[in-house]
């Protein structure tokens, strides 16, 4: 009798162990998924489409931004000036990619040199999803002084939608003439000379 007792105890005790483990295998694969999840949340969403079509290059779509201080920017208030307008994608808690840090710093660069004479007005339009996004860290970073907005403020994306077919990425940065028509587009990192350049001939044209 005592030996039957003994063993069974031995079971019991086997199978609270099991019921252990599976326990803390569940608990340690829901923590995982959730880090995992929380880490690509936090990444900065895409910006425009896949496409082998070509930019257009033709009238600009007008939009209206309001800026982080809540100030409407309207694009056509600029018109008989150059305009450059950044796209630029952020994540939760103000996640960026690479290509931003140099488009921030060449039109900061640019900014310097034309924005002060009122012949140059540029705008960086912001996607992000996350309330979250510390905005005005990167405005203070950048010493961004001028219009600095996020398109899905209103939950909406109208303003890529708009600038869609120029096939628009992360980072892309256009340059709208005086006439207010899209003359170029440039999608990967830029330098403030080739910028300045291109600005300046077309101040002049």
């Amino acid at each position: 009798m005592p030996k039957r007792k003994t063993g069974k105890k031995k079971k019991s005790r086997r199978g609270s162990k099991g019921k252990i483990l599976v326990g803390a295998c569940l608990v340690a694969l829901f923590f995982g998924a959730y880090g995992i999840w929380q880490y690509f949340n936090q990444l900065p969403p895409t910006i425009g489409g896949e496409t082998n079509n070509p930019p257009v290059i033709g009238s600009a779509a007008n939009f209206v931004l309001k800026d982080i201080n809540g100030t409407p920017f309207a694009l056509n208030q600029s018109s008989g000036k150059v305009i450059a307008v950044h796209f630029m994608a952020v994540g939760c808690s103000g996640q960026y990619n690479t290509i931003n840090d140099n488009q921030l710093k060449q039109l900061k660069t640019v900014c310097n040199t034309h924005c002060s004479n009122s012949s140059v007005s540029v705008v960086t339009v912001v996607v992000s999803t996350c309330s979250n996004n510390d905005l005005s860290l990167i405005r203070t970073k950048y010493g961004i002084t001028w219009t600095l907005g996020n398109d899905y403020a209103d939950e909406k994306l109208d303003i890529i939608e708009a600038y869609d077919s120029y096939s628009i990425e992360d980072g892309t940065i256009l340059l709208i003439d005086k006439a207010f028509n899209v003359d170029e587009v440039y999608t990967e990192a830029i330098t403030s000379t080739t910028l300045s350049t291109r600005i300046s001939q077309l101040l002049g044209a």
